[in-house]
């Protein structure tokens, strides 16, 4: 029996629409399995973040454009009282269905968002889609809380004028190399008193922007990861590698040390890395905008985070936000759409990266930027970013910030200071 060429293409369209309709039952092609979604149901999303509009909106103007069913409106709120005004506006069942949700935040407020559907994003997705650090993060008892798209780390930011007028040629690796770089780069007066530091480290949050996330690494790195100072219990416990992180610290701001370079009583580490008074400081990708405000034509350039040892795992530190959906939201399978197409979909993720210009999330653009000039260090970090759960993130840098001043201050010693700490952190 013969065809003609008509009941051939005829057949071969049929046998195609067919195979599609298979293939999104059984998930091949997603976002549509098992979401009970409607396309043709008019949806109405309100999304809160700290980001600027101009960052968000060619997200939502990419997702819209292929769910014109759905209608997304975004509300920016100030980063310093945007956590008050979130609780306070779930507390009156006021809040948004979509909202930017800290990297810190689950042990805080995980009873406050829904998790995702397992057949919107699993928890093996996240695993192939991005670093360890976002399920240590976002993922518990099996569940997924909320994806980022992008993830920042601290690193070593330095002044290329002041280190060419120095002779430095190699920047450090390690630990012991930073030091080294010290008195290289640190100048005093007549009197002794340091005019120019060679890095902003060894002080607290008053003087020092991120001094507890510094510490709070130093902390990791010294135990050898995140798992060496956290029992199965949950509960925290520096022990040796605590204290000695502490004291390497706190070793930059004893002027009985060799490597002696700053104090409390010196200008806020950002003014005078700006001004050019301050060699080096550690900070994120997010920290960039804030020198630049201050002095635009500051020629600074980032280095990798030191490590203790050349040849040993590398552990860096994260801050940044994800994307979560309100426990409140009548929409929360729409929303949750929404997060999982512009996280896990590289060509949208990129856009955010590009607009907001912070480091990558997902692992098929940290192989792309992995060597760019701009976004290499913090695409490379991210892979060995590792992640504690803190009770509160804010209430943890204050207690870091108490012990560090604390100590320099001849109030504590720093063993009584870290065990007042790990108590403090505890009773949370």
């Amino acid at each position: 029996m013969s065809f003609s060429r008509n009941q051939i293409i005829v057949s071969g369209i049929s046998g195609l629409v067919i195979l599609f309709f298979i293939l999104v039952f059984i998930g091949v092609i997603p976002g549509l399995k098992g979401s009970n979604q409607n396309t043709n149901q008019e949806i109405s999303l309100v999304f809160w973040g700290v980001d600027s509009s101009g960052f968000i909106q060619p997200l939502i103007d990419a997702y819209t454009g292929t769910n014109p069913n759905v209608k997304i409106t975004y509300r920016k709120i100030d980063s310093v009282s945007y956590e008050k005004t979130l609780i306070d506006a779930l507390a009156t069942g006021q809040g948004p269905d979509v909202l930017m949700f800290n990297n810190n935040w689950l042990a805080k407020h995980y009873n406050k968002i829904a998790p995702a559907p397992a057949t919107q994003i699993s928890v093996e997705s996240v695993a192939r889609l991005f670093p360890t650090v976002v399920r240590q993060n976002f993922v518990s008892n099996n569940q997924v809380y909320a994806l980022p798209l992008y993830i920042d780390t601290l690193a070593l930011l330095y002044n290329k004028s002041v280190l060419d007028a120095a002779a430095v040629a190699g920047l450090p690796k390690t630990w012991d190399e930073f030091q080294a770089l010290v008195p290289n780069l640190r100048k005093f007066n007549q009197f002794n008193q340091i005019t120019r530091p060679a890095a902003a480290i060894g002080g607290s949050d008053k003087s020092i922007d991120k001094a507890s996330d510094l510490l709070n690494e130093l902390i990791m790195q010294f135990a050898g990861g995140p798992q060496n100072i956290i029992s199965q219990d949950g509960a925290v416990y520096f022990k040796d590698d605590g204290l000695n992180a502490l004291n390497f610290y706190l070793g930059f701001a004893n002027p009985a040390s060799s490597y002696n370079t700053w104090n409390d009583s010196l200008p806020y580490s950002l003014d005078s890395f700006a001004d050019g008074s301050t060699a080096m400081i550690f900070n994120y990708a997010s920290g960039f905008p804030k020198i630049k405000s201050r002095n635009p034509y500051l020629d600074f350039s980032v280095s990798q985070m030191p490590q203790l040892a050349p040849d040993g795992q590398p552990v860096n530190y994260a801050d940044y936000w994800g994307l979560a959906v309100s426990k409140q939201s009548r929409n929360a399978v729409w929303a949750w759409h929404f997060i999982s197409s512009i996280t896990t979909n590289p060509q949208t993720a990129e856009l955010y990266v590009q607009n907001a210009s912070l480091p990558p999330a997902l692992l098929t653009l940290i192989e792309k930027y992995k060597n760019d000039a701009k976004f290499g260090v913090f695409a490379r970090q991210a892979l060995t970013a590792r992640s504690w759960l803190q009770p509160d993130n804010t209430e943890v840098k204050k207690i870091f910030s108490d012990i560090i001043e604390s100590v320099s201050n001849g109030k504590a010693t720093a063993k009584d200071a870290l065990d007042e700490a790990e108590n403090a952190i505890n009773s949370i």
